[in-house]
């Protein structure tokens, strides 16, 4: 039996999904099935698997799957650096675009 996703394309392990409610998307690691549906286990990030139902996802491109920064040198950061990273992400997140909360 295969397992489609809410327009129809066959969902298969490997596939990249979109849960298009909150716009979570991440890789097909596991399919099940029963009589009451079929869900997909996805891996949002390295600590984070979640299962949606078919009904509710999407098949998309892995490109835009949420991607970690790996450094491949391990090195051990001053608190002070760490506060400097931080408020280097935290003030490159923020923008003039953002819109008011009402």
């Amino acid at each position: 039996m295969s397992v489609t996703d809410k327009i129809g394309n066959e969902i298969e392990v490997g596939s990249y999904i979109i849960y298009s409610n909150v716009g979570t998307i991440g890789e097909v690691l596991d399919i099940k099935t029963n009589k009451k549906g079929s869900w997909v286990l996805i891996a949002v990030d390295e600590l984070t698997k979640l299962w949606y139902n078919t009904k509710y996802v999407e098949i998309t491109d892995e490109k835009y799957a949420k991607t970690v920064d790996t450094d491949s040198k391990q090195e051990e950061l001053s608190v002070k650096e760490i506060k400097r990273k931080i408020k280097q992400n935290v003030s490159g997140q923020m923008s003039g675009d953002a819109v008011g909360g009402g």
